[in-house]
């Protein structure tokens, strides 16, 4: 078996694609080949269907000719068999991988900033209906890497794309436990134990999370029906399903009206819906929203992502992530958020996971606000962690507690 095989086989088995079910791969193209492989890995599990397909933006020459060439007024069509394929998604109980690689990180650099924006807002907001589904786990749904040659000699920093790829290759099969002779066994323990901390932090009522460090002080609220979550999820099915691999970090739902304070983002990240890369980033923050920010690099790439959608200057996501992640030991940027994001603890701005507030599940979007929960078209995170940024929480009972030492978890 290959590596490749091996990886496919913990993808299926991490998704846990049922007997007689459809799925749902989605990537660029320069990762059909490997859809293949994970296809042929979900037809022996027996699997009725198995689709590949590239949406609007995922196909990045396609979408760099349109947003250079297209008319203005077509930037906003989306085809309506794109929400439909959604629905039947929905309605079938459709398992979904999302392989997340640029092949090429730079592709979209230098695109217009009004007619990126405006495609990209367009697609989310077709897209939301399903979105909010998949947040709240109507189907098992899955995010992994993989790398291109492009991306890796970025990564690495080896101009020769082929040993760039075999030497990050090098670096990833630990992460992913693709060195062991059963790499599920060792991410269910990996859940488990993030289950486990996700207990204890729910146990303690948090009312504020504290981040202290170099151009870092950061207080966000909780609301009182915050949950913390890590590890695997359970679908609208009852199947259990691993959301992401990797996962390193314990997440939850923040009160969108109350960060305040400024934070530094302490490595780059790939916004994913502009393709655009930013570097040396820091916000500050007013009862709740974004009211400044700058980069050493890429600061119209927040200016765009602010203009797409108003509710993305808030909060909708708090996640802890400590140094013994292996992402983190790498010592690696690898200019992908599902990466970067469990190397260290981060925010997301943009849509909150309704999964994260008791009842979430059930509430309306008005009833999700009305508990603190951000509602919008958007979601990326930015990595506020390192090992010189304190974690401490104030409790409902009004007991301080130290979360993260430098850098480690203390819990």
């Amino acid at each position: 078996m290959t590596l490749l095989e091996k990886y496919a086989r913990v993808i299926i088995e991490m998704v846990n694609l049922q007997e007689g079910q459809n799925l749902l791969v989605r990537t660029e193209p320069v990762h059909w080949r490997f859809a293949a492989v994970i296809a042929a890995e979900a037809y022996k599990r027996g699997a009725k269907y198995v689709r590949v397909d590239s949406n609007e933006v995922e196909n990045p020459y396609l979408y760099k000719a349109r947003v250079e060439n297209s008319r203005e007024e077509y930037l906003t069509y989306v085809p309506k068999f794109r929400t439909d394929m959604y629905k039947t998604m929905l309605e079938e109980k459709w398992a979904l991988i999302a392989l997340k690689g640029e092949e090429d990180p730079d592709s979209l650099t230098g695109l217009d900033p009004k007619k990126n924006s405006t495609i990209a807002k367009a697609v989310a907001e077709a897209k939301r209906p399903f979105s909010k589904e998949v947040q709240n786990n109507a189907i098992q749904w899955l995010v992994v890497f993989v790398p291109s040659r492009k991306a890796a000699v970025k990564i690495m920093k080896i101009d020769d794309p082929d040993k760039a790829l075999e030497k990050l290759w090098e670096v990833l099969t630990p992460i992913l436990r693709l060195d062991s002779d059963n790499p599920a066994a060792l991410w269910k323990k990996n859940s488990r134990e993030l289950k486990r901390r996700a207990g204890v932090l729910n146990s303690m009522k948090i009312k504020t999370i504290r981040f202290l460090g170099p151009e870092t002080d950061l207080r966000i609220g909780l609301n009182k029906k915050a949950v913390w979550k890590g590890g695997s999820s359970v679908a609208a099915n009852g199947v259990e399903f691993s959301p992401n691999i990797p996962t390193e970090e314990v997440f939850t739902t923040p009160d969108f009206r109350t960060a305040t304070g400024r934070v530094a983002v302490t490595r780059p990240v790939l916004v994913p819906v502009l393709g655009k890369i930013m570097e040396g980033a820091w916000m500050e923050f007013k009862e709740g929203k974004v009211i400044d920010f700058g980069a050493e690099q890429g600061k119209d790439v927040l200016e765009e992502y602010f203009s797409m959608d108003p509710a993305a200057r808030y909060l909708g996501e708090v996640a802890l992530v400590d140094s013994n992640s292996p992402i983190f030991r790498s010592g690696i940027v690898f200019y992908n958020i599902l990466f970067d994001e469990n190397a260290s603890c981060h925010i997301a701005l943009g849509a909150a996971y309704p999964e994260c507030i008791e009842g979430g599940g059930n509430m309306s979007e008005e009833e999700l606000k009305t508990e603190g929960a951000n509602i919008s078209n958007l979601h990326t995170d930015f990595m506020i962690g390192s090992p010189d940024v304190d974690v401490t929480a104030e409790t409902y009972s009004g007991e301080k507690v130290e979360l993260i030492k430098k850098g480690f978890f203390v819990i």
